[in-house]
């Protein structure tokens, strides 16, 4: 028997034995390693829709509330609770159960089951080389690198304050050391709600109408949770909690030799990768493409001969003026990229944008108005834009500009590459760099069929009409606003 079978032969025993998880006996932990999914959780008998598959004390949950590190320093408590952030006080945590107590740890058994560093793909273990591979998806702008040496930083500092046997784990705790457990929890870990201590059912049931307090959530390790793989498309389960405990719950039947699939989250490839280290190759439910906004303003100066200084100036008003802020209520339409789904749809704020810009790019003589002036034509075209946009349709020329948009993002892919890619077999013996390059092209592709799928459908959500109908309407509205202004003013005699 080889490590890997050891170590789930022991997990599977400290489930039950100590850490009390009630396992149905319909599932099994098994290993699914030749067809590259490592550990995986299967039915070996049908399991119907809503029944439990396990369920799981809260006390076998690892967190800052139940690590031993509190109980030995009582004073962090408090810390971890209101000072410093979940994922610090959950790294600090699980850094004191591997290193401190090790085989004495509650969990120990549960940390051998965990991925080695050399297993893993989530994007802070790739080279900058594999990196590359990854251009020009903006997934590499969400990695956090600065971020993640900050908090490496900060948690050496607590350590050190903390003292005793675990300052001397800061000696030899690096970077690469801390990656590895911020990706453990960043792959495996689920935000569970924190229990009020000072609540029981007398005052639950009490009838007190006052409004609850905002619930709290702590980064919790779950185990057996995490051994369930994801698929945005294959899910049939779901975890559900309780005052007591978690229940692992079927949301639909499962036939014998089906495997149990959770699902993290509603995301795309680009992020499934970057958080969890694989991706779907038959691709995601969520996956999204994204056009930047100096796409668009490039197609705008292209196509429409708008200044680089009269798009920003209309940009500027869009993101700072009060009155648009308030006919948005609240919501920012300026952002750095606009997501593109793979069902045809595109964010709303995309629409308001492009068709407010189109619109003042065609206003005569705009672009060379006052600052004043050019605020409230703004101000005047966008709240004739929503009105628009609001009736279901929108004009010729946002549907043309929006495409080309969406084009010349495209035209930073390497589309050839893309179109040739090809879902690895089982018998491909890869080398990690060739994983990885495969893992790339397959977000990659995600995006680009994502942008195809709306640029093909960018005048099927809407109606279209002519522009000179809408600009005569915020023309015409512009004139009688003067012609009443001045039949207010006073006559003045000469």
């Amino acid at each position: 028997m080889d490590n890997f079978s050891k170590n789930t032969e022991c997990f599977v025993n400290w489930l039950e034995k100590n850490a009390k998880i009630k396992v149905s006996p319909k599932i099994k932990v098994k290993d699914l390693r030749s067809d590259s999914q490592g550990r995986a959780v299967v039915a070996i008998q049908n399991v119907k829709r809503d029944e439990t598959l396990f369920e799981i004390p809260r006390t076998s949950v690892l967190n800052v509330t139940t690590s031993k590190l509190v109980r030995d320093y009582p004073w962090l408590e408090e810390k971890f609770l209101n000072e410093i952030e979940s994922w610090e006080g959950l790294i600090l945590c699980i850094l004191y159960e591997m290193e401190v107590l090790k085989e004495k740890s509650q969990w120990a058994p549960y940390f051998n089951v965990w991925n080695r560093p050399k297993y893993m793909n989530t994007l802070i273990f790739w080279s900058e080389k594999e990196l590359e591979f990854l251009q020009p998806s903006l997934v590499l702008e969400r990695m956090g690198r600065k971020e993640a040496k900050e908090m490496y930083e900060g948690i050496l500092k607590i350590i050190k304050q903390i003292g005793g046997e675990f300052a001397d784990v800061a000696v030899y705790f690096e970077f690469d050391d801390f990656a590895y457990i911020a990706s453990i929890i960043l792959s495996y870990s689920f935000d569970m709600e924190m229990q009020d201590k000072n609540t029981d059912e007398s005052e639950e049931d009490s009838g007190d109408e006052e409004e609850p307090e905002s619930k709290r959530y702590l980064k919790s390790m779950i185990p057996l949770a995490d051994t369930l793989n994801a698929d945005t498309n294959k899910f049939n389960a779901n975890l559900t909690y309780d005052s007591g405990s978690l229940k692992m719950v079927a949301v639909k039947d499962i036939e014998m030799d089906e495997q149990v699939y959770n699902i993290y989250g509603e995301h795309p490839n680009s992020e499934i990768l970057r958080r969890y280290g694989y991706v779907e190759w038959d691709g995601s439910k969520y996956d999204f493409g994204e056009v930047l906004l100096k796409d668009i303003v490039d197609v705008l100066k292209e196509t429409l001969n708008a200044s680089t200084r009269f798009l920003e100036s209309c940009i500027d008003i869009l993101r700072h003026n009060s009155t648009i802020q308030d006919l948005l209520e609240g919501e920012d339409i300026v952002l750095n990229s606009y997501d593109c789904y793979s069902d045809g749809e595109s964010v709303p704020q995309s629409t308001v944008l492009v068709q407010t810009l189109t619109i003042l790019c065609q206003i005569p003589g705009l672009s060379e108005a006052n600052e004043k002036t050019l605020e409230r034509q703004v101000e005047r075209v966008i709240k004739k834009c929503l009105q628009l946009i609001e009736g279901g349709r929108v004009t010729e020329s946002y549907c043309t500009t929006w495409k080309r948009c969406i084009t010349k993002r495209l035209e930073k892919y390497p589309l050839a590459k893309i179109d040739l890619f090809k879902v690895p077999s089982k018998k491909d013996l890869l080398t990690n760099e060739d994983l990885r390059g495969l893992m790339a092209q397959r977000v990659l592709k995600s995006e680009v069929e994502s942008l195809r799928v709306c640029e093909n459908s960018v005048d099927k959500s809407y109606k279209t009409i002519p522009d000179q109908k809408l600009l005569a309407n915020i023309l015409k509205s512009k004139a009688t606003t003067s012609e009443e202004s001045a039949a207010k003013r006073p006559c003045i005699q000469k």
